[in-house]
């Protein structure tokens, strides 16, 4: 167990508001908040130009070709990437993968801006490119930040850094509009360039700055495979765990996409109706799109307050195996409804729970599922699913809707009732996720209570007089690499401290004025528990009275 012989800094006490961060964590934390932040506000900078190139320069159909191309694509790059992982994985540094790719990018963007500049047709192979962005990015960089922290410290600061997730897609979005009338289509790619850029500098950075408690211990060398090109789908397949993981999210994204499928037919529904009785003054576009626009509104913003104000604590009170079911009870819970009452009110409703939901919760346990996996598990394994797999789930509803509505002439109903058996199906394949994570940091880690090292001295103050006592560091030890212990004091009795006894919890520092002329004894209990709620706790004896002649 590694001593740390500091106190929190200021910005460490602020990101214990969300989840547990020991002394020297801080630096490495808020870097990472802040690429992802920026990796967020950089896709979403670029989602918003993606769609008038594309309509613009290619129309609805070729956008329709385009999506199912992506899926087409990474079936080829997969295999690419594993063979370059395993070309590379003997290289010592954490951030050659995720380097690599950012320079990929970069110079791609570059290259887009001038051709745009140029008068040059990038529609379609834009558009595909920035789907393939999206995943390759986010996967090589959680693989990155996976591969960076052990179990315990990322189980812990991963909540933070997808804080930083969910402030980039809250941010960029919005700036978009604002930035593209004064800089065009082709500043806003070499402003995203520039932001990888940043994102590039500041990864170096993290690394160096994450204490030894806190970093990964796998080492290891990647497992051996006859062909490295297929590596990617065999990691995934030789592994029970990322086989149901896998699985979890192709049907997880047939469900989100279906459940979209639904809420747009009962907008565009609803909306024609408005404007074919005269309800409503406004044209069908601009209800459907102040529809959305409030809808959109909704989720980033409620997504936000959820990964701040509660990931954590779900995390603490019922752990990795009980988070990940609430997403599937959630969408149970809502199609189950719909199936009652498929009105516009209730599935904007459901839509927006689950897809807060998803960005927040969901997507905060997608991350540190990797955690107490192989190293080549972090980044071909989860490269694989979070790309190839996420996309088949993609066209899995692609052909489900063709044949439901072209072929079969299916009612609405009936795809509210498939995504109310698939989330039965999520619900058991999340509780086996569960155990299989479970059984995973127990064999990599377990987990021990913290224990007691030293006893607390008692204490004898003067009644009226200012005294301050700080309990040694040394006093409580958590055997586990990584863990993080939390402070807090109560009377013996149980009850709070008297007003006159304030107790810092970050610096383990009791500030005592006991009133003048006083005299007692109060008896203090000081609990040290760790971030799976594991506890330790010792007494201290405070004897108070008139300072002596």
């Amino acid at each position: 167990m590694e001593l740390v012989n500091k106190n929190h800094q200021w910005y460490e006490k602020l990101l214990n508001l969300f989840s547990h961060v020991r002394p020297g964590e801080g630096k490495s934390c808020l870097i990472l908040s802040l690429n992802a932040c920026l990796i967020m506000a950089c896709f979403y900078l670029l989602k918003v130009i993606r769609e008038p190139l594309i309509l613009t320069q290619g129309g609805a159909e070729l956008k329709s070709y385009a999506t199912a191309l992506q899926a087409g694509l990474l079936m080829f790059i997969v295999p690419a990437f594993s063979a370059f992982y395993h070309k590379h994985a003997s290289k010592h540094s954490r951030t050659f993968f995720i380097n690599r790719l950012l320079m990929f990018f970069i110079t791609n963007l570059l290259l887009f801006a001038l051709l745009t500049m140029g008068g040059v047709n990038i529609a379609v192979i834009f558009y595909v490119w920035l789907g393939i962005f999206n995943v390759m990015l986010l996967a090589q960089f959680w693989a990155f930040v996976a591969d960076t922290y052990n179990v315990r410290s990322g189980q812990r600061l991963f909540v933070i850094i997808a804080v930083g997730a969910a402030l980039g897609s809250l941010v960029g979005a919005r700036i978009t509009g604002l930035l593209l009338p004064f800089i065009g289509v082709a500043g806003i790619m070499v402003l995203a360039a520039l932001m990888l850029i940043l994102i590039l500098l500041f990864s170096n950075r993290a690394v160096a700055w994450v204490p030894s408690y806190a970093k990964s211990l796998s080492e290891e060398p990647p497992s051996h495979t006859d062909n490295a090109w297929l590596a990617g789908f065999s990691v995934v397949f030789k592994n029970q765990y990322l086989v149901y993981i896998a699985i979890f999210v192709v049907l997880l994204n047939f469900v989100n996409s279906t459940g979209e499928f639904i809420l747009a037919s009962v907008v565009v529904q609803y909306t024609e109706n408005l404007v074919a009785t005269m309800q409503s003054s406004l044209s069908l576009t601009t209800l459907q799109g102040q529809f959305y626009s409030d809808y959109n509104t909704w989720i980033t913003s409620l997504s936000f307050l959820v990964q701040i104000l509660l990931v954590s604590r779900l995390f603490k009170w019922i752990g990795i195996k009980g988070s990940i079911l609430i997403l599937p009870l959630i969408m149970l819970l809502s199609y189950g409804v719909m199936l009652f009452m498929p009105v516009l009110a209730i599935i904007k409703i459901a839509m927006i729970s689950e897809k807060s939901a998803n960005y927040s919760i969901q997507n905060t346990i997608q991350q540190v599922l990797f955690l107490p996996v192989p190293r080549d598990q972090k980044y071909i394994g989860k490269m694989t699913i979070d790309t190839f797999f996420f996309r088949f789930g993609d066209l899995i509803y692609g052909g489900f809707v063709f044949v439901g509505i072209t072929w079969l002439d299916l009612p609405l109903s009936a795809f509210i009732a498939s995504n109310v058996l698939c989330a039965v199906l999520l619900l058991f394949i999340a509780w086996r996720i569960g155990d299989f994570n479970r059984q995973q940091v127990r064999k990599n880690l377990g987990n021990s209570a913290p224990r007691m090292a030293a006893e607390i001295p008692g204490l004898n103050i003067s009644a009226g007089v200012v005294s301050q006592f700080t309990i040694s560091e040394q006093t409580f030890i958590d055997p586990d690499i990584g863990d993080a212990l939390k402070f807090r004091a109560q009377r013996a009795s149980g009850k709070n401290l008297p007003r006159w006894i304030v107790f810092d919890r970050y610096s383990r520092t009791f500030i005592f004025k006991p009133p003048p002329e006083s005299t007692g004894r109060e008896e203090i209990i000081v609990i040290a528990e760790d971030f799976d709620g594991l506890a330790v706790s010792s007494k201290l004896i405070v004897n108070y009275g008139p300072i002596p002649n």
